[in-house]
């Protein structure tokens, strides 16, 4: 079948640019037969082990999917989509951008013009040091912090620093545990993996540790991107498993993180952590509902706890607290601090526990625990009965 002389163009413009290294991005939008719930597509240049490739991102309403391929392939892969199932595509290089637009009885318009970039001054090209750079990045570009030119995209500035700044935190408790053996870290909760693939890249990569890093993750179509993404990093000692924490079990862990674990899966992970006798236990604790249903109201403290938004703060005040007291209690020094500011996220407290060789002061932390309780007439607490349990 004849390709339209203008669609022609256009894919001869996008080999063009890829050829030549200043090929951009190219975004195919205005769906027209496409799965339902497809809205766009984004394509970006990508290096993955020193071969060039083009990822491509298929955006619908509930998840991304990212899919590699060789150049070839690709242009194959944009002629069937143009035009078919979408009506518009806009292809920007360093040099000009060109967009496509197909009416729906068929009619073609190419429409390019030059790029113009403003001055921009000396200083604002230097560039800040960071722990984990942007330039270069496979994992970044492909979970869709950065672009193919190593930029942050506007939207994902605050999910850059909030990634810097986790590395910069972790790299000071990793200088203070034992790396004369492989260390076994699991991270409880791993999500799309953004902060799981910068640990491992900082301790592999930068510090030159012997790490070995497990992302525990309950949902499939989250674990498959991040297996993805690490093939594509040749990052050998990273793996990402589908399991719920409660199922998973391993007698060997140095470092245990759960970050954002939902509420009493915060204390299965922190009870893995102290069954394992782990050398490190890293936690940021959400969502404190246990003990918020369990809070008496009948209390002396009702004056604080009759207002929902104090009673909300005292229980994660109190769940942490006896969480810290209870890791004490099992020998463990701990920290609590603010892990990143106020103003991009509330479940900012960062809990760590690091192994002494000695245990705590067991009769005084349990009646330290006990006056808490009884405070605010709180009958249980989650990590407290595995404890006991156990």
């Amino acid at each position: 079948m004849e390709i339209n002389p203008q669609k022609r163009a256009f894919l001869d413009l996008f080999q063009e640019m890829n050829n030549q290294n200043k090929f951009i991005k190219l975004s195919l939008s205005k769906v027209h037969q496409a799965q339902k719930d497809l809205k766009n597509i984004y394509v970006v240049p990508i290096l993955i082990k020193g071969h060039k490739m083009l990822s491509f991102t298929y955006r619908s309403k509930t998840q991304d999917q990212v899919k590699n391929y060789p150049l070839e392939e690709s242009i194959a892969l944009v002629s069937d989509l143009v035009g078919v199932s979408f009506l518009q595509a806009l292809l920007m290089s360093e040099e000009n951008e060109c967009q496509l637009l197909i009416s729906k009885k068929g009619k073609y318009k190419l429409i390019q013009k030059a790029k113009i970039s403003s001055a921009r001054s000396l200083t604002h090209d230097l560039e800040k040091k960071y722990f984990i750079p942007s330039k270069n990045n496979t994992y970044l570009q492909l979970l869709g912090v950065c672009d193919s030119m190593g930029r942050v995209k506007d939207k994902q500035q605050d999910k850059y620093r909030q990634i810097n700044k986790y590395v910069e935190l972790m790299s000071v408790w990793f200088e203070k545990i034992d790396h004369s053996k492989e260390l076994k870290i699991v991270d409880m909760g791993s999500g799309k993996g953004y902060l799981t693939f910068a640990l491992y890249d900082y301790l592999h990569n930068h510090l030159k540790l012997n790490v070995s890093i497990t992302g525990v993750e309950l949902r499939e179509n989250l674990v498959d991107l991040c297996n993805s993404i690490r093939t594509d990093c040749g990052f050998e000692k990273l793996q990402f498993i589908s399991k719920d924490i409660n199922d998973f079990s391993s007698a060997e862990i140095d470092v245990i993180i759960a970050l954002h674990a939902c509420d009493t899966a915060t204390d299965l992970a922190i009870y893995k952590g102290l069954k394992a006798k782990a050398e490190l236990i890293v936690c940021a604790p959400c969502c404190h509902k246990q003990v918020r249903k369990d809070m008496g109201s009948n209390t002396s403290f009702s004056a604080i706890t009759k207002h929902g938004i104090f009673e909300e703060r005292q229980a994660e005040m109190l769940t942490d607290a006896i969480r810290s007291l209870l890791m004490e209690r099992e020998g463990y020094n701990t920290k609590a601090f603010e892990f990143i500011s106020n103003e991009h996220t509330r479940k900012n407290i960062m809990l760590v526990g690091r192994k002494l060789s000695r245990s705590g002061d067991v009769k005084k932390i349990d009646l330290e625990i006990k006056n808490l309780k009884d405070s605010f007439k709180i009958e249980r607490q989650e990590l407290e009965d595995l404890l006991s349990r156990n």
